[in-house]
């Protein structure tokens, strides 16, 4: 089984960085994306990872 690490960074910044811990394969994504797909060529498996800020979370049916 491959392992991944997700970090996520701290002290209000933005992004996503995912990590392939057999093959020592990376990929950064950008602030604005809350859905990320990573793939690593070598394990042949993409993983889709959704990130939610839960102190930006508003409930919306309390905007009506």
């Amino acid at each position: 089984m491959f392992s991944y690490t997700v970090d996520v960074p701290q002290d209000g910044e933005r992004g996503i960085r995912v990590t392939c811990e057999e093959h020592g394969e990376s990929e950064e994504f950008q602030s604005g994306y809350s859905t990320v797909a990573f793939h690593c060529e070598r394990c042949g498996y993409e993983i889709e990872i959704t990130a939610h800020d839960l102190h930006e979370w508003r409930d919306f049916g309390e905007m009506c």
